[in-house]
């Protein structure tokens, strides 16, 4: 009897610890981090990378494929400010200048009253901390409260903002054959994560009701892609070390009107000093289109 009963607990012992295995390495699949940890998480990559003082980037720009056809300059704040100088190698200087979600420009001083999107929120990148993350977010539409996960090229991201995306709740199966044979009725957890066949660039093709959304990759948190709500999405490429800032080593800025999209490559990039006047509107009109383009008044120090 005794040993009937000791052979009854070593099965018992060892089924515990193969169910505790399986639902462990399932719930581990399956997981996805709460928003606000997510964002503060988010925020820590921000500061190991020295992203989070205003950044100036120098840059080349290319239209698809082609070759370059002009230089840039992005000022970044991370409250909320950028402006970026571009100067075509015919000579053309357009400048914008956004803060918040307003954005204006000028092509030669002179006022576009469409301007392309040609700068996005760069400061997104920037956030020091959940809060200042979560209110910027916010600023261009994104639901802060949702998150969920979605293919991103050849990785996952999570996703910020998109309901659709969120994980439902752990489906219960019963599919272990050699546990059942020991005469218990094992669970174990399947995850349904993702739409079936999702494909990165068809979860932005909603023909209506676009959500502006907000990714990440799942294994360092690097900001991958912004959709907005008018349909525009920008693609961050890998991130790359200048000295000790890391950012992305492109960005392509991808416009639903355009047959090409806009790449900016990042040649450069530095920490400034970037005062409130570096973003006046006064800034937006050349001073001199034959040489400098601005004063040093102007710049950063």
């Amino acid at each position: 009897m005794k040993r009937r009963e000791l052979e009854t607990r070593r099965i018992f012992w060892i089924v515990l610890v193969l169910v505790v295995g399986l639902l462990s390495a399932s719930l581990a699949e399956a997981v996805v981090p709460l928003p606000g940890r997510t964002m503060r998480a988010i925020a820590s990559v921000n500061r190991a990378a020295g992203r989070t003082k205003a950044l100036q980037l120098e840059m080349k720009l290319r239209i698809g494929s082609e070759p370059p056809i002009a230089s840039a300059e992005l000022i970044s704040h991370p409250s909320g400010l950028a402006r970026i100088e571009i100067r075509g190698y015919d000579g053309r200087i357009d400048r914008y200048l956004l803060s918040g979600d307003e954005l204006v420009g000028t092509k030669n001083g002179e006022r576009i009253f469409r301007p392309r999107p040609i700068l996005q929120p760069y400061f997104l990148l920037q956030a020091s901390s959940e809060s200042t993350l979560r209110t910027a977010l916010e600023t261009f539409g994104v639901r802060t409260q949702s998150i969920g996960l979605a293919p991103c090229g050849d990785d996952d991201c999570f996703v910020i903002g998109d309901p659709r995306l969120e994980a439902p709740l752990p489906k219960i199966e019963s599919d272990d054959d050699a546990l059942e044979d020991l005469g218990l009725d094992t669970q174990a957890i399947e995850p349904r994560l993702r739409p079936p066949d999702a494909d990165f660039e068809a979860i932005a093709q909603v023909v209506e009701g676009r959500l502006p959304r907000f990714w990440v990759d799942t294994r360092d948190l690097q900001v991958r892609r912004i959709d907005r709500a008018d349909g525009i999405f920008v693609i961050f490429g890998p991130v790359a070390s200048f000295e000790k800032i890391q950012v992305p080593s492109w960005f392509e800025i991808h416009d639903p009107g355009e047959a090409v999209p806009m790449r900016f490559e990042v040649d450069r990039a530095v920490q400034v000093n970037a005062p409130p006047k570096a973003f006046d509107r006064g800034w937006l009109i050349p001073p001199n289109l034959d040489g400098a383009a601005g004063d040093p008044a102007d710049r950063p120090d």
